[in-house]
């Protein structure tokens, strides 16, 4: 259960990393924006050292990129389930990634944030299709 907690969170936070949102609508940001933003604030908030800013910058853009081309198969007309499976997997390999990479203390710090933002943003309100 921790487990798929994790991945949901950690997907939630991609999909909130990749879109900014402002009055209606989102605005779409580019791979390499969402890559910057993400490593921008994991450097601010776990405190990454210059080397694990390189690789965590690297592995962000990677899976940026995948992000928006799995966004883009959805706008095409895709199956939404098979999109919510597809970004739980991607999220799996993000995260494998990123243990690799941050301290024990770093990834539970990370899951910590991505937990309180999952939890905030229920209490958002806001409209949407939610299907």
């Amino acid at each position: 259960m921790k487990k798929f907690l994790f991945t949901a969170v950690l997907l939630l936070s991609m999909v909130t990393l990749t879109f900014a949102q402002g009055p209606g609508g989102g605005n779409r940001l580019t791979p390499e924006e969402s890559a910057k933003r993400q490593t921008e604030w994991m450097k601010t908030e776990l405190k990454l050292t210059a080397d694990q800013v390189v690789k965590v910058d690297s592995i962000n853009l990677v899976f940026a990129k995948r992000q928006a081309e799995l966004f883009q198969k959805a706008q095409n007309g895709g199956d939404r389930t098979q999109m919510r499976e597809d970004f739980q997997k991607l999220a799996e390999e993000q995260a494998k990634a990123l243990e690799l990479v941050l301290t024990k203390e770093q990834m539970e710090a990370y899951k910590k944030r991505l937990e309180t933002q999952r939890a905030n943003r229920g209490n958002r309100g806001g409209g949407g299709n939610r299907n």
